[in-house]
């Protein structure tokens, strides 16, 4: 039997969450669609406390084309295997929603307060801007402060933060965390066809 060294599968981890940087960077479709492709089935959202009211600052009234001041909602929680209990968390999610943009019909409202379905999940025709997705945790977060605390078992792996758009309307600064058990299930599929060709390198 070959066993797989420790860095060999960190160096794996590594590669996949470049890939899914780069997916991420280039096509617009909602966080929770690309990590259900990547991992192969349904997620869930865990909340992981109750959905409170914010005010926007100045930096993240103008991400959302929205005066200072103006009243959000904050939601924070964990993307999960929609597969039953003791699932492990395969991103943390922090979301500041303007919910008066939301065009929810009454079922999806409802689904939206009960905290159990993804946002990109709920609004089937929205768009994202991501703003970065890097492997490399950022220095500092200026939009989205107080992240998630990570537990032992919760490895990050990838840092992004995007504003979601419905209808071309801005309507949530999200912040995403994925974690290393993301990168180290089964072979995710290939993602090439949807990249943009990388520019041709120069050397000299």
């Amino acid at each position: 039997m070959i066993h797989t060294a420790p860095s060999a599968h960190a160096d794996e981890a590594g590669s996949r969450a470049e890939t899914m940087a780069r997916f991420l960077r280039d096509v617009p479709v909602p966080f929770t669609r690309v990590l259900s492709l990547w991992v192969g089935y349904r997620l869930r959202r865990d909340p992981r406390r109750p959905d409170a009211p914010h005010y926007l600052t100045p930096r993240q009234a103008h991400l959302l084309g929205l005066p200072p001041g103006t009243r959000v909602t904050r939601r924070e929680g964990y993307l999960v295997p929609n597969l039953g209990d003791s699932v492990p968390r395969l991103a943390a999610i922090t979301a500041l929603v303007h919910q008066r943009a939301l065009d929810l019909d009454e079922p999806r409202r409802e689904e939206l307060a009960r905290g159990y379905t993804p946002l990109g999940v709920l609004l089937t025709e929205a768009r994202r801007a991501t703003h970065y997705a890097t492997t490399t945790r950022p220095p500092g977060d200026p939009d989205l402060d107080d992240p998630l605390p990570d537990l032992p078992e919760d490895v990050p792996a990838l840092w992004c933060q995007a504003t979601l758009l419905s209808a071309g309307r801005p309507v949530a600064l999200v912040r995403e965390t994925v974690y290393r058990a993301a990168f180290t299930g089964r072979r995710p599929p290939d993602l090439s066809s949807h990249l943009t060709p990388a520019p041709p390198r120069l050397v000299s």
